[in-house]
């Protein structure tokens, strides 16, 4: 019963009438005067007062009552409204009109005088509206409003008077809207500010005898709509200065714009006030900051058209989807600009055709209210001339509904004390109806709106505001995004607490070092006492260590030593070289305790010195091998193409650090220049494990979705983004890019929206700025997408940051041909730029024509103006000249590298060049620093072996070319020059 309740109620409700064959569904307002309080009088507080009570028409005047002695006035006067709850309208009118009471002192009567004299005491009004919300009723106390009163008293004496107000009651025989239908139901505020940069024509002093009017269509359900016009507006002038709209001084107030019959302070609303407003928040034609200077002038030096008012619509579950269907289809929505005159109503014939005049039409963007969670719009509308072709076409409708007479002129909505009544405006929209309904002349093309041309001219321009009680459209809340987010996230255990690190277990092996230090030293004493190895030959020193090693190993001792440290060493193996598991190739063992030896024995030293106190502890060296170093390296290995290398320092970073966020996000990036998506996918989500707030994770795995057409993962995680920083400019515009891509036109415009009011250049846009990014990242499918929007919100004032961009991505791509187009139209807009020839130079190294990019490069490092990343530029020119034999200008190229970021590539070609000069010291100095950085690079090796071939030194020329190729060397020019050597010297290869 309940559901078919529920039902039955939304489907009544939404159409505009009963079924047939059903009873009209009523329900009957009672409202119920009860008493005044706080009257004053013309002459003072004794006082003989009666209220009148009106809803759209008088309801019924109250007795004539008298003060008494506690200051109150006893009313106890009903007045009833019927409401047809089929009707929407109905409804509807409940929501915006008020009940309005005036309250009327009776003054004693005069002698002679033969009708009794009245003064209003004041006015106030009663909102209907909470009654919508499934409530039975209410009790208020109506404040009356008057200048002659508290207000004026307070006014000029300064006196807390109480104001006079009305005691209230308000009840219905049936809920209006039941709480059910309420829950889906929605309701908007329409307010209109003004009308600014009026026609030259308009003035204060010329337009005092018209009204202005602002008339916007809003469905009330999937067939009825009202006309909803804010008001008489009227000219003023500009404002003091210092005292503009967009930042006010001062609370102006908002006026009701159902207002007919208010005066003075009861038209206003309470708690309801212009707010300021930021430009570039706005959603309107005016936004960007061009225009702020243009609005700026207009809104402070300038007159305006104001209303200042606020108008409720409710919205039954039917309007609701009818608003949102129409705003996908629209977008815009029109609303008229009309002046009319004051005097036309006292007229008849010829003149009522000029009641209204200068007919525009203002399209507000409404395409923001089916954005996500959004529930206001602010913005400024251009006033165009009113074209009913052009209104038609836009509106996707075949017939015009006249909205130029204001409030909807339908039929009578509400039945007050028995009584039927019809709108105001009716009448007044009769003509103008008429004159809509007129069908043009076949063939004849329609006549211009001359007369609204004023409002191009002059730019003008309305400010419109809409306020939903709910959005239209719901937005997952970041608590649920998050959530979702965890889903995909690997599950990890609480991580233990590592009370043993790296630089812990090093400290431990020292500190056994010095206990097994000292124990052997007693054992020394012990045996030969203290003794003075100054005054000792070398033959007794050999000849005590001999003694003491082997009475130490007969004891057993030594193997007690020996243990004592093992612990100590296991924890070195597990903490500083990440050894836990067996080794699968004996070399790789063989190699691992080669290097763990060399450690351990260096390490011993420390240790010792640290016991003995033989000199002040110096700081250890930084290793070269951090964090950033392996970053730089791989960096470096990409630009080579040697991506083998490049995985390998990744992986090292990891190895160091598992833990680090950054070194899987950047390992997920590498993997996705690589093209395993899988792999990528993987390290973003253990990038996320770690901080899943971590923005361009969040990005990235949401793109890795897309490519795996995963779309609402994708989603998922590209909303998330923007929860975690809302004022990132480059997850808004990730987001809107993925909007476009699922033809969610209305989330695409939402999406850039939002990142163009975080975006804070003026010599980009946020698709170029964000396609800097995503390249950067190899996200390549959306540095296309971005381009190709840039290139159609301004294909006539493209610039070179679009062509090097797009240059970028062809060049990444590996279509060097459209790239090397591109570049070159970059650099004919802006020669000067060495970014432009830097980027030539890359497509010309990688084409291999060699000695262009040579030039370009040249050409690039010759600008006073440094380009972004000289140091591929140098290595890549360095190595251009090795492949010329010019090697001392590789060499003083290779330098320059070294000086501003050394590493293994930069010290290599150093040492190369220093070889091939002949200055083999200084190449063995440079290779021996390479090798430091790298000791697995096979080049290194073999040109250390040629320097040792060339110096006589047969071990160190043989240990060095068996590394190279234990490494894999397989340059074979590199290897052939080795065995020339070789058998030129007759040495080197301990293999023969």
């Amino acid at each position: 019963f309940q559901h078919y309740y529920i039902t039955n109620n939304l489907r009544m409700a939404d159409k505009g009438g009963a079924p047939a064959g059903e009873e009209k569904r009523t329900s009957t307002i009672q409202i119920k005067v009860i008493q005044a309080k706080n009257l004053r009088g013309v002459k003072g507080d004794a006082v003989t007062a009666y209220a009148r009570v009106e809803f759209g028409k008088t309801l019924g005047e109250t007795n004539k009552a008298e003060i008494g002695p506690d200051g109150i006035t006893k009313f106890n006067f009903n007045a009833s409204i019927e409401v047809n709850l089929d009707d929407p309208s109905a409804i509807d009118e409940i929501c915006h009109r008020l009940v309005l009471f005036h309250v009327i002192e009776v003054l004693p009567k005069e002698k002679k005088a033969r009708e009794e004299k009245t003064a209003p005491i004041g006015q106030g009004v009663l909102d209907l509206s909470s009654l919508l919300k499934g409530e039975n009723g209410f009790t208020q106390a109506v404040v009356i409003h008057s200048g002659t009163t508290a207000e004026n008293v307070a006014a000029n004496t300064g006196q807390n008077i109480l104001q006079p107000e009305l005691q209230v009651e308000v009840t219905v025989t049936n809920p209006l809207v039941s709480a059910e239908v309420y829950g889906v139901s929605n309701h908007m505020t329409i307010r209109v500010d003004s009308v600014y940069s009026l026609p030259e024509t308009w003035q204060p002093s010329n337009n005092a005898t018209h009204n202005f009017n602002a008339v916007m269509t809003v469905p009330l359900s999937d067939t009825v709509d009202v006309s909803v016009n804010a008001g008489a507006g009227s000219i003023r002038p500009a404002p003091e200065k210092n005292m503009d709209i967009s930042s006010p001084q001062k609370v102006i107030p908002r006026r009701f714009a159902s207002s007919n019959g208010l005066t003075g302070a009861v038209v206003h609303i309470p708690s309801s006030s212009v707010e300021g407003y930021v430009y570039e928040e706005e959603d309107g034609d005016l936004r960007v900051k061009e225009h702020h200077s243009f609005r700026k002038e207009s809104e402070a030096d300038k007159a305006r058209v104001t209303w200042n008012s606020e108008r409720n619509v409710f919205l039954l579950p039917s309007a609701t989807e009818t608003l949102q269907e129409r705003i996908a289809k629209c977008r815009a929505w029109p609303m008229e600009i009309f002046r009319s005159s004051l005097s036309s109503g006292a007229k008849k014939g010829k003149d009522d055709d000029t009641a209204t005049s200068c007919h525009g039409i203002a399209w507000v963007n409404l395409a923001p209210l089916l954005y996500p969670g959004v529930t206001r719009i602010k913005g400024a509308a251009l006033i165009h001339p009113y074209i009913e072709s052009e209104v038609l076409e836009r509106t996707k409708k075949t017939t015009r509904s006249g909205t130029v007479s204001g409030e909807d002129s339908g039929q009578q909505r509400v039945s007050s004390g028995g009584s039927r009544r019809g709108v105001s405006s009716a009448k007044k929209g009769a003509k103008d109806s008429k004159k809509a309904a007129k069908e043009p002349v076949e063939g004849a093309e329609e006549p211009k709106n001359q007369e609204a041309q004023i409002y191009t001219e002059a730019r003008s321009y309305v400010v419109v505001e809409i306020v939903l009680e709910k959005p239209l459209v719901s937005k997952r809340p970041p608590e649920q995004l998050a959530a979702k987010v965890a889903e995909y996230i690997p599950k990890r255990s609480s991580l233990t607490k590592h009370h043993c690190g790296a630089d812990e277990a090093v400290s431990e092996y020292h500190k056994q070092i010095g206990d097994v230090a000292n124990l052997v030293l007693n054992e020394y004493r012990q045996k030969f006492g203290v003794s003075n190895e100054s005054t000792e030959s070398d033959e007794v020193s050999d000849e005590r260590k001999r003694s003491l090693i082997y009475d130490l190993n007969s004891s057993g001792k030594y193997f007690a030593f020996k243990e004592q440290l093992k612990q100590s060493v296991v924890k070195v193996v597990r903490e500083k070289f990440f050894k836990t598991s067996a080794f699968q190739k004996e070399e790789e063992l063989h190699q691992f305790l080669s290097e763990l030896y060399v450690f351990l024995i260096e390490q011993m030293h420390k240790g010792v010195s640290q016991v003995f106190s033989l000199q002040n502890n110096a700081a250890p060296l930084p290793s070269p091998l951090d964090q950033n170093s392996l970053v730089h390296f791989a960096k470096e290995a990409e630009l080579n193409q040697n991506y083998e290398l490049a995985a390998r320092y990744y992986q090292e970073r990891l190895a160091m650090d598992q833990n680090s966020s950054s070194s899987w996000f950047d390992y997920g990036c590498f993997s996705l220049l690589v093209g395993n998506v899988s792999k990528a996918g993987e390290c973003f989500r253990e990038c996320l494990g770690l901080d899943q707030n971590y923005i361009l994770a969040l990005l990235m795995y949401g793109i890795v979705c897309v490519m795996e057409e995963r779309y609402d993962v994708a989603e998922t995680f590209f909303e998330d983004s923007t929860c975690v920083q809302p004022d990132n400019c480059l997850a808004w515009t990730v987001l809107g890019l993925f909007y476009d891509t699922r033809d969610n036109d209305i989330g695409a415009e939402m999406a850039f929206l939002e990142a163009n009011k975080h975006f804070n250049r003026d010599d980009s846009s946020i698709f170029l700025a964000s396609a800097a990014t995503l390249l950067e990242l190899h996200a390549y499918s959306l540095v296309e997408s971005a381009l190709s929007h840039e290139l159609l919100s301004s294909p006539k004032t493209l610039n070179q940051e679009y062509y090097l961009l797009l240059a970028k991505l062809h060049m990444a791509k590996g279509e060097l041909t459209e790239a090397e187009s591109y570049v070159k139209q970059a650099t004919v807009l802006n020669h000067t730029n060495p970014a432009g020839w830097a980027l030539l130079g890359h497509i010309l190294y990688l084409g291999g024509e060699s000695k262009g990019a040579r030039d370009n490069y040249e050409r690039t490092l010759s600008y006073e103006t440094p380009a972004p990343d000289t140091h591929s530029i140098r290595l890549r020119l360095a190595s251009i000249y090795l492949q010329l034999q010019q090697y001392g200008a590789a060499k003083q190229m290779f330098l320059l590298a070294c000086r501003d970021s050394p590493s293994c590539i930069t010290w290599l070609g150093v040492g190369i060049s220093c070889y091939r000069l002949g200055e083999l010291s200084e190449a063995e100095q440079a290779l021996s620093e390479a090798n430091i950085l790298n000791n697995t690079d096979p080049e290194v090796w073999g040109y250390l072996s040629l320097v040792c071939l060339k110096t006589s030194r047969k071990l160190e020329a043989e240990q060095s070319y068996k590394y190279a190729l234990r490494v894999g060397l397989k340059d074979v020019d590199l290897l052939g020059e080795i065995k020339s050597i070789q058998k030129e010297v007759g040495f080197g290869d301990a293999g023969f």
